[in-house]
């Protein structure tokens, strides 16, 4: 019986260890052109017209947003407590291939009593949502903009990225990085119900395809062919985190999900913290990151949940 005992322990433990963010059904897509940081050509300039909508301000722990433990936060005096932060979601419009939306924002069921929400009271809590404060929802959104959206792209898939999904027309195309719906974490026991409901248990999520012919991994992806939009494959945060450099009409814009969360964490080259995955393969990403914005003076750059002001021309 104490073989037993002892075999089971470990299967519980092994099942609670690979729980994937989400059960949704995925499909790996070849979209885009594979290319080098060496291929991104200088120009500041190109044909998207983006606009960085701020969804809600929100409240979350330091010492997940910042790694606290690094040299840089320690010589800053950083402490743990509450951060102010926001959350975003990102519309670009192309001339030829039209809108597209980088995350979700929040969906307007969040505007109602905290019993309706499609999270759990748990997950609610522990994400401290009843500390924001929402500017705008999708729907609202929507009305304003009843363009049809042809695509949404998710940085990654933890809650706060997702939270507006349910507000678009149903089989809206979502993309991910690879690897992402498969993402196992033991956290994601307690949070896979509630991402599946915010998705809807029928999305099938297209993960896009970072590996070349030999396997090899592919850092960057030409995603219309044109230069004007890469999807940056920078894993760590999450497995498939994926971040944007955009070649807008107001200049060039790098969107970086939560590989970074901060202005601080962004200026200072210093990784988030315990909301990460992978502090080591998140440095890297975010290194990647900072060597694409040194290809741009004038680049703007828009951290997940803070903004850094817009440099002077």
């Amino acid at each position: 019986m104490k073989i037993q005992r002892i075999i089971f322990s470990v299967i519980s433990i092994g099942i609670l260890t690979a729980c994937a963010v989400t059960s949704n059904r995925s499909v790996l897509v070849n979209k885009g052109t594979p290319a080098n940081i060496q291929d991104i050509s200088p120009s500041d300039k190109g044909p998207i017209i983006v606009k960085k909508i701020i969804a809600a301000d929100w409240l979350a722990e330091r010492e997940g947003l910042i790694n606290l433990k690094d040299l840089k936060a320690v010589a800053a005096g950083l402490q743990s407590g509450k951060e102010s932060i926001q959350i975003y979601f990102y519309v670009m419009d192309h001339p030829k291939f039209g809108r597209y939306v980088i995350d979700t924002g929040l969906a307007d069921i969040f505007r109602k009593d905290k019993k309706e929400w499609p999270v759990s009271g748990i997950v609610a809590s522990q994400m401290n949502l009843g500390e924001l404060k929402i500017h705008t929802t999708i729907k609202e959104w929507l009305q304003k903009e009843p363009k049809k959206v042809e695509g949404i792209f998710l940085t990654h898939l933890h809650l706060d990225h997702i939270l507006g999904t349910q507000d678009f027309p149903a089989g809206t195309s979502m993309y991910t990085g690879q690897n992402e719906p498969g993402d196992s974490r033991f956290l994601h026991l307690f949070v896979q119900g509630s991402t599946d409901t915010l998705l809807g248990h029928d999305t099938s999520l297209s993960e896009l395809n970072f590996l070349g012919r030999e396997g090899s991994p592919i850092r960057f992806l030409d995603f219309f062919g044109d230069q004007s939009l890469y999807i940056i494959s920078v894993p760590g945060h999450t497995e498939g985190s994926i971040a944007f450099l955009i070649k807008s009409t107001n200049g060039v814009q790098l969107v970086t999900g939560d590989t970074c969360h901060t202005s601080w964490g962004w200026l200072n080259n210093v990784t988030p913290g315990g909301f990460t995955k992978d502090l080591e393969r998140n440095k890297v990403s975010l290194d990647l990151l900072q060597a694409v914005a040194a290809k741009f003076p004038k680049i703007q750059i828009h951290p997940g949940h803070q903004s850094i002001p817009t440099p002077s021309k």
